[in-house]
């Protein structure tokens, strides 16, 4: 997907969760009587400002993958809230099953769009260097030989005297 595309959609569902947020946070009993939601209004109002606070870090972040996933995850609390009191509220279940559906549609299209910008971002991403052809030394290793021992050499005046050496070990 182009970049301007994903974009356009992020910011589109930032749009939608600022709209969503404030009518959850102004307008919670109405929101609840829509939704079939029994829940109460505090919650819905705390899932308001989820929502807008989400929205905001959509419309204002240059990668929006981690606000996608944030909505993945508010997604997945509403699917539970809606999905408990599905099996609670028989009052407006029919309502609470719609919500619950379009919940679930929106959870979707929220996942395609994180999974898109986490490959996206994948792709973008400097390619691991290769470092399967070095063997970690300056030279080849037949050029190697013996370096390390001549290195290793003591200096002349740290050596065995000469009128010592026929007693060294070597």
């Amino acid at each position: 997907m182009k970049d301007t595309t994903r974009n356009a959609m992020a910011k589109g569902l930032g749009w939608f969760s600022i709209a969503l947020g404030v009518a959850e946070l102004l307008a919670p009993k109405a929101t609840a009587r829509a939704t079939g939601v029994n829940y109460g209004k505090n919650l819905l109002q705390a899932y308001g400002a989820r929502e807008i606070a989400t929205g905001v870090g959509l419309l204002t972040a240059k990668d929006p993958q981690p606000w996608l996933w944030a909505r993945v995850a508010g997604d997945t609390l509403d699917i539970a809230t809606l999905a408990a009191d599905l099996v609670s509220n028989k009052d407006k279940r029919q309502n609470t099953a719609l919500a619950l559906f379009a919940v679930m549609g929106m959870t979707a299209l929220d996942v395609w769009m994180a999974e898109t910008a986490r490959r996206d971002a994948i792709r973008q991403a400097e390619p691991p260097r290769d470092y399967s052809d070095r063997v970690g030394m300056a030279l080849s290793p037949d050029e190697m030989r013996g370096k390390a021992r001549d290195a290793m050499q003591a200096a002349p005046d740290m050596q065995t005297p000469s009128a010592l050496k026929p007693y060294t070990l070597h």
